[in-house]
């Protein structure tokens, strides 16, 4: 089953990150001190001058597989556990018939859909403040082997199979713009059970305004996290 790909951060770690005694000292989680500044994770962020950002939600990785008809769930990887609550709520809205009105014109027999998200909700990370309710995240489909694009992910799908997707903070924004943006520590946008926004997101996951591929094939993008700065 095909996992999601690993989100890099925007720059390289520095070695102190990699010491799982140096990772839990309290004093080294402010401010950013494991980046290496300027150093890419990956050279193609450093090719990119424009970027979409949209806000990192603090829940559980999710896949939806749909295929010849039938549904499965999964986390991450193939070893993690699904809360029951969430479960029992992908099994309800996640019906057969729901997956295959929608990509019944894109997944002819023995296409695999797989929607990547993310569930969120009470006792799913720190996430009660986002809904009183589970729920489901959507923010990548891929069918077969092509990944769909973002606007036709949020715009499109998500609307279609009545779910919601990560909040877009800025469009076509440059690295210096998304770091100040980071530091600025904003309220939480897709916290609908924070009417007083005291809830500072997560971060943020930024992309190509053009859907890009690494030569792996997997989507180039990259996160910040607030706690880093």
């Amino acid at each position: 089953m095909s996992e999601y790909p690993k989100i890099h951060s925007l720059w390289k770690r520095q070695g102190w990150y990699f010491d799982e005694q140096c990772k839990k000292d309290p004093t080294k989680q402010q401010g950013r001190q494991s980046f290496i500044v300027g150093d890419y994770a990956c050279e193609e962020f450093g090719n990119i001058k424009h970027w979409d950002v949209e806000e990192k939600i603090d829940g559980t990785n999710i896949r939806v597989f749909y295929k010849d008809g039938e549904v499965r769930f999964g986390g991450r990887t193939k070893d993690a556990q699904i809360p029951c609550n969430l479960l029992d709520y992908l099994q309800t809205w996640f019906t057969p018939s729901l997956l295959s009105a929608r990509f019944a014109d894109k997944a002819g027999i023995g296409t695999q859909v797989i929607l990547f998200g993310e569930g969120f909700g009470p006792k799913i990370q720190s996430g009660s403040y986002y809904s009183e309710r589970v729920g489901f995240c959507l923010f990548d489909v891929k069918v077969g082997s092509w990944w769909l694009g973002k606007n036709v992910v949020r715009h499109s799908i998500a609307e279609q199979l009545g779910v919601t997707s990560p909040p877009c903070l800025m469009t076509t924004a440059t690295e210096q713009e998304i770091i100040e943006y980071v530091k600025q520590k904003n309220p939480s946008s897709f916290a609908m059970n924070d009417p007083d926004r005291k809830h500072v997101m997560e971060g943020v996951i930024c992309r190509p305004v053009k859907t890009m591929l690494f030569r792996n094939g997997d989507p180039i993008m990259y996160k910040l996290k607030c706690r880093e700065f």
